[in-house]
């Protein structure tokens, strides 16, 4: 009897550069940024997941070995506020993407959990100039960027600021 090797799953075709993505529950999180990062494994890129609950264990362990892949608590990296400062998050995803390119990368990609830090008038203000830079940013630079935030968490209009300030945005399946 004849068995077939089985087959490696390829990565959902995910385009590249800035973009949203609005979710329905955590797990629907963890499966599609699972596909967004293997996709930018297979194209040689760093790895970055940032999330409120940082937990390694819910990603690739080689992935986390090789340093192909890094998992960052949001506050590790935005800061103990959360109130972003665009000047200076610019500054530190250039630093991120300077340091994966030394080491043979071909670029970033990002995938970042955002919900926390759109909720209130304040966090959203902050949150809408940085993705104004951001997207600046990955138009000028190897930088894929998947800002994605939780619809049950966020309030419609505040969503909906943040979908209009992407080009692209990701339908759930």
């Amino acid at each position: 009897m004849h068995q077939d090797k089985p087959r490696l799953r390829r990565a959902a075709r995910w385009p590249s550069g800035h973009f949203v993505w609005a979710y329905a529950d955590r797990p629907e999180f963890e499966g599609r940024a699972a596909s967004f990062l293997a996709e930018g494994h297979a194209r040689g890129e760093r790895q970055i997941v940032i999330t409120d609950d940082p937990r390694t264990s819910l990603w690739p362990r080689d992935l986390l070995r090789s340093g192909d892949l890094m998992v960052l608590g949001t506050e590790e990296a935005y800061g103990h506020t959360w109130i972003v400062d665009p000047v200076s998050l610019g500054a530190a995803f250039e630093a991120l993407l300077a340091d994966a390119l030394h080491l043979g990368y071909t670029g970033l990609r990002v995938a970042g959990d955002n919900t926390s830090l759109a909720q209130g008038p304040d966090r959203l203000a902050a949150w809408l100039d940085w993705e104004d830079r951001a997207d600046r940013l990955m138009r000028s630079r190897p930088i894929t960027g998947l800002c994605a935030f939780d619809r049950s968490r966020i309030a419609p209009a505040s969503l909906q600021a943040l979908v209009d300030s992407h080009r692209v945005a990701i339908r759930s399946r």
